[in-house]
């Protein structure tokens, strides 16, 4: 008794249906390659901290009426620093230009560092004094939230090293 199998060989098989599974799987790697890329891209906005993470961040949580007469002076007093703002990023862009200066000369690498901490102590003078000229006009509960938001903005500032450890500006 002999039983006639069917046996297919893959010569037999169409090409184009070798051509149709390429294709399905090129499909379905973009759709799951796509959709990976969405999740990350969203991922990643929500990570990125808002425009108004910055002293705006705080004029948001005074009350409502309070808002629109403190975050004028707050982007008066920004527009006041644009200059010292461009003149720092300037000052930082000559200096590092200097690395790559042959030859390299120390003193005047030293020098453009010196001038960029000058550029950059003018800046942050600026913001200190638009942040103690906005506290003066702020009611004593508007200058506890302040100190409050202040606190949680600079955390990393107010850990404490732990006992026996030396300051971060010891690092080898």
């Amino acid at each position: 008794m002999t039983v006639e199998a069917n046996r297919s060989s893959p010569a037999d098989r169409s090409r184009y249906l070798y051509m149709g599974f390429i294709a399905s799987l090129a499909v379905n790697l973009l759709f799951v390659g796509l959709s990976a890329a969405v999740v990350w891209h969203h991922h990643q906005e929500e990570e990125q901290p808002r425009r108004d993470m910055g002293f705006l961040g705080f004029v948001n949580k005074l009350a409502p009426d309070r808002q629109p007469i403190i975050k004028a002076k707050v982007m008066s007093d920004r527009a006041a620093m644009k200059d010292l703002r461009a003149n720092m990023r300037k000052t930082w862009i000559e200096a590092n230009d200097l690395l790559t200066a042959e030859p390299f000369d120390k003193a005047k690498f030293l020098a453009a560092l010196m001038k960029l901490r000058t550029a950059e102590d003018n800046f942050k003078n600026a913001i200190y004094t638009s942040v103690a000229d906005t506290a003066e006009t702020l009611t004593p509960d508007e200058r506890k939230l302040l100190q409050e938001w202040r606190e949680k903005r600079h955390a990393r500032i107010l850990i404490q090293p732990p006992p026996g450890e030396a300051s971060n500006n010891a690092k080898p």
